[in-house]
């Protein structure tokens, strides 16, 4: 019986698999290297922050993979880190969390989705109370970012995942439509996604 159990599923995700991959129009040459450079555009700031964020406290890398990774920082120079970005990115003025200008950078990335606005503008408030009492900004910002990756992880993987599967089912890099040069600038964005 679980062999079977097992066929019918492995057959359910082929299925489903097959259905995602003829469901979904290929973009245009011209569409795909709009998006490339929006994307590149976007993400260039947030690279620079890192980069001068990571000189400025003097974190580590894995300091810096923590951040990337949604790992707690132990360390006070992880925390200084967090701290740092935070403040670049408009996430905290005047050491204090400007929720509003979370909510912008994140629609941004998930565009309106409304499940995703309601449980970021949800987290804000808790995670807001969370920190209430912290003066020290490098665990004050260290502290508010945990909670917010805490209470939306799950909903940013769940439409970060479903946001990927569309642009890979999107995605061609058939060679008469592409050049050498375009070709592997859509490796990197696969391997990105």
């Amino acid at each position: 019986m679980p062999l079977l159990n097992f066929v019918t599923i492995t057959l359910h995700v082929i299925a489903l698999t097959f259905y995602l991959v003829v469901s979904f129009k290929p973009l245009s040459k011209d569409e795909q290297m709009d998006r490339y450079q929006k994307m590149n555009e976007e993400v260039e700031p947030f690279r620079k922050n890192l980069t001068e964020c990571a000189r400025q406290v003097k974190a580590s890398m894995v300091d810096v993979e923590n951040f990337l990774k949604r790992v707690p920082q132990t360390t006070s120079q992880g925390k200084c880190f967090v701290a740092c970005i935070l403040k670049r990115n408009n996430i905290i003025k005047n050491n204090k969390v400007v929720g509003e200008n979370l909510i912008e950078a994140n629609r941004a990335v998930y565009g309106d989705d409304s499940e995703v606005m309601t449980r970021l503008t949800k987290a804000i408030v808790e995670c807001t109370r969370v920190i209430e009492g912290i003066f020290e900004i490098c665990e004050y910002a260290s502290v508010f970012n945990d909670c917010m990756h805490m209470k939306m992880e799950h909903i940013l993987d769940k439409v970060t995942m479903e946001r990927r599967m569309e642009a890979l089912g999107q995605m061609t890099s058939d060679p008469d439509q592409w050049t050498d040069e375009e070709d592997e600038i859509l490796k990197l964005v696969k391997d990105e996604l």
